[in-house]
């Protein structure tokens, strides 16, 4: 029997109890919800789920349609949109690339930020799926109150292609994906039972 320190990460991931999640599933009263394969920036789905951790479920859900705003048709309705706070950059800002340094600042005091639409419509799909888990698991929880104690986006599969170039050659065009896990849990319980003691 091999011991635990001296496993590789993968074989360590195999014997993990719950399969699926990068993070092992402790605490009481927990909901989890996860999405394979999207098709969006991973970097976009990065930035929100850093914003709306610890976060309940139900801001969460009004801050993302705050960030939706954006796609309106409405000028005046464009202009209430809130921005999501880009954090992770180029690390070189003498150099040309893309990241905080190439972003403009946004209003309210947030420094650089963006509006990732499509990220945050698919991150709303999987905040609503979790509470929809918790309320099938639970009976007496209020969903709209529960903490998002973990929420992470990570690459999924490659869709590998290619771009036929001239002289028989070919240019690689790979296709990106993102698998997004979220764990919302319950903590109005734990206070109603500190309250009952009292």
């Amino acid at each position: 029997m091999v011991k635990q320190s001296q496993m590789d990460r993968r074989t360590k991931r195999r014997q993990m109890p719950q399969k699926g999640f990068t993070q092992l599933l402790q605490g009481s009263r927990i909901a989890t919800a996860r999405t394979v394969n999207v098709d969006m920036h991973v970097k976009h789905c990065f930035e929100i789920c850093r914003t709306v951790k610890n976060m309940t479920a139900s801001k969460a859900v009004s801050f993302l349609n705050e960030v939706l705003k954006i796609d309106s048709d409405r000028a005046d309705i464009r202009r209430k949109a809130t921005a999501v706070p880009f954090r992770l950059g180029s690390g070189n800002k003498k150099r040309k690339r893309s990241g905080p340094s190439m972003v403009g600042h946004r209003k309210g005091g947030i420094g650089p930020g963006r509006y990732p639409v499509k990220a945050s419509k698919e991150i709303i799909k999987l905040i609503e799926s979790a509470m929809d888990n918790a309320r099938h698991q639970y009976e007496d929880i209020d969903a709209e109150e529960m903490e998002i104690t973990h929420i992470a986006a990570h690459r999924g599969q490659i869709r590998k292609g290619w771009i036929p170039r001239a002289r028989g050659r070919a240019t690689p065009s790979n296709h990106y994906q993102v698998n997004l896990e979220i764990f919302l849990e319950d903590f109005n319980t734990v206070d109603d039972e500190l309250e009952d003691e009292f």
